[in-house]
């Protein structure tokens, strides 16, 4: 893989809409659809999914899956099989995740994009995959469909902690990763507790206000 250069949440946003939308997906659709991840990957990249046990990459970590850019394959860690088939939105972040190397960072990509070094800095991460993270995160849960998700939540006057897992669950993505891109667009953030809060009307990045809720 070549290095890359740092894009902002703005230009990811935009970058993961085109391809959504290439491929025939609507991110401003009125009806919530989870993304068809797998599809993407493997006729919109033309990338194979394979089962292979790689622990073996990274003896001190947690390894979930791996990029070969020249054999254009993703391989999803076989000994981690059965965290994938119990958790959906897990298996789909990593899917979406290895897509956002091969996309942002893979020198067979049309899209090859260059981090600055000053990036690296901002995270304990590796530049790289907080990119492919946020390359995800855009990707799963698309910023018009979401907004248009969490206004209409708002309009029912309450909202609830199991609202947003059952909005996870029509995404098909974990509570983390909502929880995440929520945060990430001032729509609505939820603290350690499993308390929902918003932005105050008149300065969505200030003031957060809390909202009823009952769990």
């Amino acid at each position: 893989m070549k290095a890359s250069r740092f894009i902002t949440r703005e230009q990811m946003e935009a970058l993961t809409e085109q391809i959504l939308e290439e491929y025939g997906y609507d991110p401003r659709g009125k009806i919530i659809q989870p993304v068809p991840i797998e599809e993407l990957v493997e006729f919109h990249f033309d990338l194979q999914i394979c089962w292979e046990t790689i622990d073996h990459l990274d003896a001190g970590g947690i390894v979930m899956a791996a990029l070969l850019p020249d054999q254009r394959q993703i391989i999803l860690n076989e000994s981690r099989r059965d965290l994938f088939d119990s958790k959906l939105g897990t298996y789909h972040f990593t899917l979406a995740h290895e897509l956002g190397h091969w996309v942002l960072h893979s020198g067979e990509s049309p899209a090859i994009l260059r981090l600055r070094g000053a990036e690296q800095n901002r995270s304990s991460k590796p530049a790289e995959e907080v990119q492919a993270d946020l390359f995800a995160g855009c990707l799963l849960l698309p910023e018009p469909m979401l907004v248009r998700a969490v206004d209409q939540l708002k309009r029912m006057g309450r909202i609830h902690l199991s609202n947003l897992y059952a909005l996870a669950d029509c995404f098909q993505v974990s509570i983390s990763a909502l929880s995440v891109r929520l945060t990430q667009l001032h729509l609505l953030h939820i603290d350690s507790a499993g308390y929902v809060s918003q932005p105050a009307p008149a300065d969505r990045k200030g003031r957060l206000e809390q909202l009823t809720l009952d769990i």
